[in-house]
């Protein structure tokens, strides 16, 4: 092969986006290329079909045979691969080293910046491709139109995106070399601004003499960069501006929401127009560099049909994995990934949205990309979000890095200064189980990352489907279990057997399965969290349906209001967090209180003077003649720990609740919400079982205190207690019976009874066996 690679080489890291790409590249020019990486990957995958081995795990032995050894930045230097490599006289090159032995000899034009260099370096290679050229490439994302991000080519043009990380960039020797905007980045590799710039200076520096340089002038520093590069090359500019050699005109936006321009070479005066596919503003600088870059290259000679074949190559462009690239479309939502992470990118990928799609509204889902990063650019992420109409953060990507005395509760306090409404997520599970309770039909979700959170709105469009689907009868009839101990579904931890269990996990399923039971006139019982009902130790002799329905929807309503709907099995808690990710108030006081949201509506819980028929506004109920309805709070009967449905006033199966909410301080609800928990957090029983509260609080006083002047804290029957903190928390040890905690239950109503002529009347529901409805 050309430049004298006819020795084995192997690659360390060989599934990373610039080892793999090297990787493909020596394998078209005839090269034995094998390599490792720490896991499996698409990439890996696909490389093992081009015939290229790749071993999983790094080994001694993997080295054994090369006759050269290939590793980048990434590649620690006690990989043991390398160190064995060094130790057998085996040569090990950086790839930036490697990349001048590849590379010498071709036409090389690099695409070097900040921002937008891959989507230029694709367009040339496109351009070029289309024009029957056949160039080399090396890209840091995969283009669509080609499919691939490397080939060897078949001319002597090779296009390479020049990566400055790492200064990786200085071992290219371009012959056409071209600037996108330049702003400091990466500040882990560079600690200074100007060591950044000095990185573009010595780039410059390393073009071949007489080397075409092209920079845009819309960024005032590159010509002082070339200047004082001392480089010997000829500047060449592109731009919107008048005197430009290469100018961009009549930019506007077209139907397609993308732009349509004109760019103008000065020299000859020719001019073409040229209507892009993909969006943004950015795009006409990026694909006017491309043209520039393919007619300084004179890789195509004849100026009159480059700029024809590059216009039609731009219109036809359709973009980068990972630039702008629409993931999902499902039920009226889009999904777009973008790998944007550094702010000024970030704010050019929201106006594109903006423009595209400008009566839609646009979530910003942010992962941050790098503490250092983060914390060097702060004051402008804060600003980078103003076309975003909703923000949803998620925890910063670490990448290589630690937090280095930068955190994302750091993060979280400098974007509420400025944008209180911002949504932040503990995880990406969480991010996605958010996006799902607030995606409407007609929203666009624009991925900013360079991490893994383009998962996370295709996650929760799933999801959405999921909830969505009708219910199966056969596929509900196959989970129906028999005689299953109710004590492992049970908060308490005890009840005999039930003659059938099913578990339904959306309301469509809640729903089939009420009907189910009623058409074979079943005895049944609807149960949520298991956490107010004490089964007998003979268990059920009928079919209890256990409720998991898991559904929560925003829908804002404006004002600084908004309303909450959840499905019946949703934990009561997991509606509370959901309120507080929302910056909503008014369920704190429910913090960390057990069971789901249609016990909680069904037995009106409450704490600390707050009750949950405060912010409802309706409940979805699931008829006795089987028709689905809505009905208002104000038809709905409440009284201290009881509603209608308790009371027998009303029946049938709740379905869903609606609780209206106002807007509020985040970090204020969410400290009502820590004082909250950290009040329950003697109610955690962990290897105890509870139902929390046994009696309600008779007028005027309360079952606790009534229990506690008896001295039966800490009175036990069998495996019940009277819990040592709570005189009305009764608890459950291992090898309790429903039987222990019943003998329980009526011999502290007897003390309180003969001590204090007051009868307690129990808040928890003792199950006698009757149909439910």
């Amino acid at each position: 092969m050309r430049n004298g690679l006819n020795v084995p080489i192997h690659i360390i890291g060989i599934g990373g986006t610039g080892m793999s790409a090297i990787a493909v590249v020596l394998r078209e020019s005839g090269a034995n290329v094998r390599g490792s990486d720490q896991a499996e990957s698409a990439m890996t995958e696909r490389l093992r079909s081009l015939g290229i081995p790749v071993q999983i795990g790094h080994s001694a032995e993997n080295v054994a045979g090369a006759g050269l050894v290939l590793y980048s930045s990434a590649v620690h230097p006690e990989n043991p691969e390398l160190i064995a490599a060094r130790t057998a006289g085996i040569p090990t090159l950086k790839r930036s080293e490697f990349l001048t032995r590849l590379l010498d000899g071709r036409n090389l034009v690099a695409v070097a910046g900040t921002h937008g260099k891959t989507t230029t370096t694709s367009m040339i290679a496109w351009i070029l491709t289309r024009a029957n050229v056949r160039p080399g490439f090396i890209i840091g994302s995969t283009p669509k139109n080609s499919g691939t991000n490397a080939a060897a080519g078949a001319s002597e043009t090779f296009v390479i995106e020049a990566d400055e990380y790492d200064r990786m960039f200085l071992g290219l020797r371009p012959s056409t070399a071209v600037l996108t905007l330049i702003e400091p980045d990466h500040p882990d590799c560079f600690p200074t601004d100007d060591a950044y710039y000095q990185a573009f200076r010595d780039f410059i520096a390393c073009c071949k003499a007489g080397a075409r340089v092209l920079i845009f002038s819309g960024d005032p520093i590159q010509r002082q960069l070339v200047e004082d590069s001392g480089a010997n090359v000829s500047v060449r500019s592109y731009g919107f501006g008048a005197d430009d050699d290469y100018r961009i005109e009549n930019a506007e936006v077209a139907e397609n929401g993308a732009y349509r321009f004109t760019l103008t070479a000065r020299a000859s005066g020719r001019g073409v127009s040229i209507q892009l596919a993909v969006p943004g503003l950015h795009n006409v600088a990026n694909a006017a560099a491309a043209l520039a870059a393919v007619l300084e290259s004179a890789a195509l000679p004849n100026e009159a049909e480059a700029l024809n074949t590059a216009a039609e190559a731009l219109s036809e462009f359709a973009g980068s994995a990972r630039r702008f690239e629409t993931i999902a479309d499902q039920d009226g939502v889009l999904v777009i990934d973008d790998y944007a992470h550094h702010p000024t990118e970030i704010r050019a990928a929201l106006s594109a949205a903006k423009n595209a799609w400008p009566k839609r509204r646009i979530w910003a889902l942010w992962q941050p990309h790098t503490f250092s990063r983060t914390r060097q650019l702060l004051d402008a992420f804060r600003r980078a979000f103003g076309d975003a109409d909703k923000l949803l953060i998620t925890p910063i990507y670490a990448a290589r890095e630690n937090e280095n005395g930068f955190s994302n509760a750091a993060l979280k306090k400098a974007i509420r200064a400025v944008r209180p409404d911002a949504i932040f997520a503990e995880t990406n599970e969480r991010a996605a189980e958010l996006l799902t309770m607030g995606l409407r039909p007609g929203d666009v979700v624009l991925t900013l990352s360079a991490g893994d959170a383009n998962r996370i709105g295709p996650a929760a469009l799933d999801a959405i489907a999921r909830e969505a689907r009708p219910a199966n009868p056969a596929e509900l009839d196959a989970r129906i279990e028999k005689n299953a101990p109710i004590a492992i579904i049970s908060n308490l931890r005890v009840g005999g057997p039930a003659k059938e269990t099913l578990i339904v996990e959306s309301e469509a399923e809640l729903i089939a399965a009420v009907r189910a039971a009623r058409q074979a006139a079943l005895t049944f019982k609807v149960v949520g969290g298991l956490s107010n009902i004490l089964f007998s130790d003979d268990g059920f002799a009928g079919r209890i349906i256990v409720n998991r329905s898991s559904a929560i929807r925003l829908i804002e309503i404006g004002n600084g209001r908004a309303r909450i709907r959840a499905a019946s099995g949703v934990p009561l808690n997991s509606l509370v967090r959901a309120a507080i990710d929302f910056g909503l108030t008014g369920l704190e006081w429910a913090t960390r209180i057990p069971g789901s949201v249609g016990g909680a509506v069904y037995g009106n819980a409450g704490a600390y003077g707050s009750e949950i028929n405060e912010t409802l506004r309706t409940v979805t109920v699931l008829s006795e003649d089987g028709r689905v309805i809505n009905l208002r709070r104000d038809e709905i009967p409440f009284v201290y720990r009881a509603s209608g449905f308790k009371s027998g006033e009303l029946r049938g199966t709740i379905l869903a609740a609606e609780f209206e909410l106002a807007s509020g301080d985040p970090d204020a609800i969410e400290a009502r919400a820590a004082e909250v928990w950290g009040k329950r957090e003697k109610f955690n029983f962990r290897n105890q079982g509870s139902l929390g509260s046994v009696f309600r609080n008779p007028n005027g006083d309360y079952a606790g205190r009534l229990i506690t002047e008896c001295g039966l804290r800490n009175a036990a029957e069998g495996g019940a207690a009277v819990s040592d903190f709570h005189g009305n928390i009764f608890v459950t040890n291992p090898g309790a019976t429903a039987a222990d905690f019943r003998r329980l239950v009526e011999r502290v109503r007897t003390a309180v009874q003969a001590s204090f002529g007051i009868t307690l009347q129990t808040e928890i529901e003792i199950y006698e066996g009757k149909e439910d409805a």
